[in-house]
């Protein structure tokens, strides 16, 4: 069996026996993570200077919180003074404006809970101007970090990183189960088995209120090793703009982050759906789900008080969700560092999959047909809608939207791959190990394998889309995950089709917003611009090729190829320098259009209202809208003006010089517009009649007119 890689030990002796007079119930959530390697032995009741660090991820709340109680009450038995310190960093996988602006929101929560309790909170947003590592610089100023034990990314293994500092003193508190992990000894592959094993773990601790910690250290007062965010009077939109992350995946409109909207969704449903969660709970338009999973994964609430709450309602099958299939989830994730991969599956799950790997598929989807919920299965787009919308999706439709992966992959390593991502990518429940147990179960886990056998799936469980369609009102449900994001309708005008621009119309459209794109071009695809000449000869005479510089395209790029839009230019690249060729090899990857490097732009503006050859020629504000305005020449030559229409917002996807006449002076941001020009680039475009020999395919050149 494996166990935790984190290394536990023995701290520093005064540390010690702070640990070992906490309460039960906070010793039975605690473990020591790292043993210094060197500290003065002629004076062990010396500990380092410096503060106490309460270091806050998933468990971002006051309220019943183990871990900011084991930090108050050591802080204040060793005389330290105490900082409560949360970082949020753009490195981690998955960050995006959907993550962030959920955890910001609680963080203005989190600034005004510890103000009024008297502790100071310090919170560090990693921008691009700003990349800080300032858990690094807290973790070697603490004589004490104490954080969340939580058992998944990206926190492990930045766990990993602070177990290995020689001097730290670190402390992890489970904060997210009601039975704390450790207390459950091992994994379990089987829900009754886990059920069975803490029945009695479960019935003392159900009921118990949560004892209130009366320790006050000091707040710490000294400066900090880093600049913090005043969060509560901060503009969270402008701050995630700053941020180098996935702006594709916007914020939830319907679900705000922090404790307070949390346990306002909580009281509702206890108040309401909870009587009927009972019945109803697998439909998924009754109304019945708590929709608390982002909210318990990021520790806004307390488990035990939804535990404790849920149980004076005899609500039994919310309890078994909550406690049983969720607490299990968290257990293995904790004892099976390798959740994450195929080889957490049980042996006759992994050997069934493998024994029909080449049985064939009902269709091959790539990653962005799936993303964008572009399949030819209605239900499963539905699924993939809520979570692309509403960044949620109900559990029944869940387990079936994640058995239909098997049958669209080549493979189950290939299934698992993506359904990680798309759950992690757009649910605000992503990377949960709660996550991790549903996926892993549409793969076999905590089941037993059903027989006969079946193709592609083998004795894995079935549940066939077009048999749960059946047993649910498909129209009524798409209807449900497809309602507005926003309370009341926006319209968008984008001007620019070019990459960027088709690019923001397809993800607000993606979102259930309208969008009208205008190009003054025949088409889209902008600078990726092709041309058409006699004989029907292509002429690329825009970007001669594309070169992604992020490793956030990987996905996009690898669909583009496998979809037939991109292709990689493996051609001889030379420098022209005289009379010398020089080889000119590339350190990445040139990717040109299938049939000309219009092809992207075409393909990312399908299904987009594109309004062609439409010169903007100004913007006039109109009430609380702005009117778009163009000019347009008749017969006579005489230039009248025309309205395209009033919209809520405008995006500008156009060379700065070419948006400066067009946006309003009373624009915020107006005076930010660049004033420089763009130097023209002229293309020549020549056909001959009998091919030449040239020794390259690309060349570059220093001298003379020609650029390449």
């Amino acid at each position: 069996m494996m166990v935790p890689s984190l290394p536990t030990g023995s701290l520093h002796p005064r540390i010690d026996a702070a640990l070992a007079s906490l309460p039960t119930h906070l010793v039975e959530r605690t473990r020591a993570i790292a043993k210094p390697s060197t500290r003065d032995l002629r004076n062990e009741d010396t500990i380092p200077s410096g503060p106490v660090v309460y270091w806050t991820h998933h468990a971002q709340r006051v309220d019943e919180n183990p871990a900011l109680d084991v930090a108050r009450i050591i802080a204040a038995r060793l005389q330290r003074p105490l900082l409560v310190y949360q970082g949020l960093s753009q490195s981690y996988r998955y960050a995006s404006d959907r993550h962030h602006i959920f955890q910001l929101q609680s963080a203005k929560v989190l600034s005004r809970s510890y103000r009024n309790l008297g502790m100071r909170y310090a919170l560090h947003v990693e921008t691009e101007e700003d990349s800080e590592r300032s858990l690094l610089r807290l973790a070697n100023l603490a004589c004490l970090l104490v954080t969340d034990d939580f058992p998944g990314e990206p926190t492990l293994r930045w766990m990993e990183r602070l177990a290995h500092l020689p001097n730290l003193n670190l402390l992890a508190v489970d904060t997210a189960c009601v039975v704390p992990m450790q207390l459950v000894g091992r994994a379990f592959d089987r829900a009754f088995a886990y059920r069975d094993a803490t029945k009695k773990l479960y019935q003392e601790r159900v009921d118990l209120l949560w004892p209130c910690v009366d320790e006050n250290p000091e707040p710490y007062a000294r400066d900090l090793p880093f600049q913090a965010i005043d969060i509560e009077n901060c503009d969270l939109w402008e701050l995630v703009a700053r941020c180098r992350i996935d702006h594709g995946v916007p914020a939830v409109a319907d679900t705000v982050g922090g404790s307070d909207a949390g346990y306002q969704r909580w009281q509702a449903f206890l108040e309401g759906p909870c009587r009927h969660y009972a019945a109803k709970r697998n439909d998924p338009l009754a109304g019945v789900a708590s929709r608390m999973s982002a909210y318990l994964h990021y520790g806004m609430v307390s488990p035990m008080r939804l535990a404790r709450e849920a149980n004076a309602r005899k609500a039994e099958k919310y309890l078994d969700e909550l406690l049983i299939w969720r607490e299990l989830a968290y257990s293995f994730c904790f004892y099976r560092p390798d959740h994450a991969s195929l080889s957490a599956l049980p042996h006759w799950a992994t050997q069934t999959l493998m024994e029909h790997e080449s049985d064939p598929r009902s269709a091959i989807y790539s990653w962005e047909s799936l993303a964008r919920a572009k399949t030819d299965d209605r239900l499963w787009n539905a699924c993939q809608e809520s979570l692309i919308r509403h960044g949620e999706l109900h559990n029944n439709v869940r387990m079936t939207w994640g058995k239909a992966m098997l049958h669209w992959t080549s493979n189950a390593a290939s299934a698992l791959e993506w359904l990680i991502d798309l759950n992690h990518r757009f649910a605000l429940d992503g990377r949960d190990p709660a996550s991790y147990g549903g996926i892993l179960w549409c793969l076999g886990q905590f089941d037993r394998p059903f027989t006969p056998e079946q193709s592609v799936l083998g004795t894995v469980r079935d549940r066939p889309t077009e048999e749960h369609a059946r047993r649910i009102k498909l129209d009524a449900y798409e209807n449900h995950v497809r309602r507005p994001i926003c309370s009341k309708s926006i319209r968008v005008a984008i001007v620019g089709a070019g990459l960027a621009g088709s690019m923001c119309a397809r993800t607000l459209v993606d979102q259930g917003i309208g969008v009208t794109l205008f190009e003054k071009s025949r088409g889209p695809s902008g600078r990726c611009a092709t041309r058409r000449g006699d004989d029907h000869i292509l002429f690329d005479h825009g970007a001669p090729y594309i070169e992604f510089t992020d490793r956030r395209w990987d996905l996009y790029v690898r669909s583009w190829e496998q979809d037939g839009i991109l292709a990689p230019w493996h051609g001889n690249f030379v420098q022209w320098q005289g009379n010398a060729l020089l080889p000119q090899p590339s350190t990445r990857m040139r990717w040109v259009g299938v049939s000309g490097m219009n092809r992207l732009g075409k393909h990312l503006a399908e299904d987009l209202h594109v309004v062609p050859q439409t010169l903007v020629s100004r913007v006039r504000e109109r009430n609380s809208a702005h009117e778009l305005i163009a000019t347009r020449t008749d017969h006579a030559s005489i230039e009248e003006e025309l309205s395209l229409g009033a919209f809520d917002v405008v995006v500008f996807a156009v060379p700065a010089e070419q948006a400066r006449p067009l946006v309003p002076s009373t624009c915020s941001w107006y005076r930010d517009l660049p004033t420089e020009s763009h130097s023209p680039c002229w293309t020549l475009m020549v056909s001959f009649q009998n091919r030449w020999d040239v020794p390259f395919d690309g060349a570059r050149s220093h001298d003379g007119p020609f650029a390449w």
